[in-house]
């Protein structure tokens, strides 16, 4: 045998080696690829079912109406808690909206004065402005970025949050669809909406304290929902911090879509009307 025929000869045989170990190593990849394609397919079938639940979380509450909703004027009873028992302290109070970030709190048939916008937080009353307490003015700004509208208004038409449907669970007497959604900050929130109404039942969300850096969970639960200008509203809203009620609303009126004073989040010009 030539020279070259001896090198065909050995080239074919190591190809014919090679081929055999590449179906080999393929017969022992293939039930992962497999496996792979199939957890893939579930997830998308996951989020898929998800996106369904929250879009029709969305028109149970109104639909377009709800998500262009830009301004409110609601009056409301607030109840207090301490450790999850009632303080016997109850506030009435009118509260202005103008979205996406002013909110005026009128107390005390207008004698206090609280203002959020932006990122400031003001307390003001016949002694003056001042500026909330930092763990107040926290706190507000840590609800509104988890509230109900950011997370449906924004972060479900974000193509980067992730849906995740965690299955059925109940909230007080009601059977629930639970939704995880989770921004690209990798922060989340937890809705559950009602099975038949799909109207949100309760929204919780975890946080790690700055100071002590344990780990809280806050959750809000809304009940007796009634339609107003074709919006579906709660009239009863409980807020929880780590299990324990921290406060309760009660609303007595709502307006929505009302025209606003210019001036209305000035704590400047809020305060002016105090002198």
């Amino acid at each position: 045998m030539s020279m070259a025929d001896r090198s065909w000869s050995a080239n074919v045989a190591s190809l014919w080696r090679l081929g055999r170990l590449g179906l080999a190593l393929l017969c022992l990849l293939w039930p992962s690829l497999l496996a792979a394609q199939a957890t893939d397919a579930m997830a998308q079938a996951n989020q898929q079912k998800a996106r369904a639940t929250l879009a029709a979380t969305i028109q149970a509450l109104g639909g377009q109406a709800w998500l262009d909703l830009r301004t409110s004027r609601s009056q409301v009873r607030v109840a207090s808690f301490f450790q999850g028992t009632p303080t016997g302290n109850v506030a009435e109070a009118t509260i202005t909206r103008q979205l996406p970030d002013k909110e005026r709190i009128d107390l005390e048939k207008g004698r206090v004065v609280q203002i959020f916008s932006g990122t400031g937080g003001w307390e003001i009353t016949y002694k003056g402005r001042k500026e909330l307490p930092a763990e107040r003015l926290d706190d507000y700004l840590r609800w509104r970025k988890y509230s109900l509208r950011t997370v449906l208004g924004d972060w479900y038409r974000n193509p980067a949050t992730v849906l995740m449907d965690q299955g059925q669970s109940q909230v007080e007497r009601h059977l629930a669809e639970k939704i995880t959604l989770m921004n690209a900050a990798n922060e989340a929130v937890t809705l559950e909406v009602d099975t038949d109404s799909h109207l949100p039942l309760r929204l919780s969300f975890t946080w790690r304290d700055p100071h002590f850096h344990d780990k809280n969970l806050d959750a809000v639960e809304y009940d007796n929902y009634q339609r107003i200008d074709n919006i579906a509203t709660p009239f009863t809203v409980t807020r929880t911090h780590n299990s324990e009620i921290v406060r309760q609303s009660y609303l007595l009126g709502v307006e929505y879509n009302v025209v606003l004073k210019d001036g209305l989040f000035d704590p400047d010009r809020a305060a002016a009307h105090f002198k």
